[in-house]
């Protein structure tokens, strides 16, 4: 006997307006090297990491409202675009995460792991582009 479980469109679009719409969220890089954090590590624990200087900042925004995408059977937040660029010397990262924040409470959402290391150039550019979705 075959058993099978849909969400509907509402309760996906419900979830993804509790878990995400007009939250704040904070796009950071960090330089792991050899450190054993994961994505259940600490938020605090990866801002030890966090790049600093040569004109390095974060990445902050609130998450704007989304939609439901008939063709990917999901809720779909606005995509986050990013772009981070190295002034007075180059920066050196493994890491890009991601945290939200929803009351005062800050939570680490994901990462993204570069292999090999990254090295960008005084001056120079790289843009990101964040998903946020909830899934059936």
């Amino acid at each position: 006997m075959a058993i099978t479980t849909t969400i509907s469109q509402a309760e996906l679009a419900r979830v993804g307006v509790t878990a995400y719409q007009g939250k704040t969220y904070r796009i950071s890089l960090a330089y792991k090297n050899t450190a054993t954090l994961t994505a259940n590590s600490t938020v605090a624990q990866w801002d030890a990491l966090k790049l600093s200087g040569n004109g390095y900042a974060d990445a902050t925004g609130t998450i704007a409202a989304g939609s439901y995408n008939a063709t990917t059977a999901r809720y779909e937040l606005p995509q986050i675009a990013v772009t981070f660029t190295a002034s007075g010397g180059n920066w050196i990262y493994d890491t890009l995460y991601v945290v939200i924040t929803d009351g005062g409470t800050s939570t680490l959402h994901s990462l993204v792991v570069e292999n090999p290391t990254v090295t960008l150039v005084d001056g120079g550019s790289i843009t990101y582009r964040v998903v946020l979705n909830t899934n059936d």
